[in-house]
């Protein structure tokens, strides 16, 4: 019984860790190919440069609360950011949940391999989608 309340306490806190990653990995394959700082400016929309908050900025979270748009244009989100962010999330608990705490290194381990393969199997496919759109294909 205490192994399985110590896995899923431990997923709990991985599933907004993992989330969080991939929110940072939306803005890092959003702005690094079109040449952009990850630092400046700070997470806006791109289309009126809304300045996000805080609270404009939890994963998932805050696409449902918004309804999937920008608070300031209406302007819709694509419905994969918080999917991306909730898989990254699930990608870093799933294994932790599953035999965290009699293994931690392999969950954790594992969860990190998914998460990266999960960034770079979409880091691939949205490159390969935009090379074959600036290419008229």
């Amino acid at each position: 019984m205490l192994d399985i309340l110590c896995n899923l306490l431990g997923a709990a806190f991985l599933l907004p860790l993992g989330m969080a990653l991939g929110s940072f990995f939306e803005v890092v394959l959003d702005r690094l190919p079109r040449g952009e700082s990850l630092l400046w400016p700070p997470s806006h929309c791109r289309t009126c440069g809304h300045r996000l908050t805080a609270d404009e900025l939890i994963p998932v979270i805050s696409y449902l609360a918004q309804r999937g748009r920008c608070r300031a244009c209406d302007t819709p989100i694509g419905r994969g950011v918080p999917i991306r962010e909730a898989l990254s999330g699930s990608a870093l608990a799933a294994p932790w949940a599953a035999t965290g705490c009699a293994n931690p290194v392999a969950a954790l381990i594992t969860g990190i391999v998914l998460l990266v393969a999960i960034w770079i199997g979409y880091g691939v496919l949205r490159r390969r989608g935009s090379s074959t759109a600036s290419n008229g294909n």
